[in-house]
């Protein structure tokens, strides 16, 4: 016996389906572990500066991006590129000229 009939008269059928359900639902949970743990730091962005903010206080008044991003990588913050993306559309980064970058965050804000 081979092909086809050999898969039906030793249950291939079943286990093929029972193995896709078995994948299927590891991928399903893989994902809700995932989007479970992540931060939402974009929902408030003058919140995320002042919290992100103390963190780069070892780089000065004045940093170049990537150095900003190596931070936020070294402290696994969720999405660093979007992040600083974000902060620098929102003007809570601001360019200081020459490629470096500083926080203006207003104190009345905080």
């Amino acid at each position: 016996m081979i092909g086809l009939q050999a898969i039906s008269a030793h249950n291939g059928w079943a286990m093929a389906i029972t193995g896709s359900i078995i994948v299927m639902t590891g991928l399903a949970v893989l994902a809700f572990t995932i989007t479970a743990a992540d931060i939402d730091v974009f929902a408030d962005l003058a919140a995320t500066a002042r919290i992100y903010q103390p963190l780069t206080a070892d780089l000065g008044d004045s940093f170049h991006l990537a150095d900003l991003y190596r931070v936020f990588e070294k402290e696994q913050l969720p999405h660093p590129h979007l992040t600083i993306s974000a902060l620098r559309e929102a003007k809570y980064l601001q360019s200081l000229g020459e490629g470096y970058f500083g926080w203006k965050i207003d104190s009345d804000k905080q």
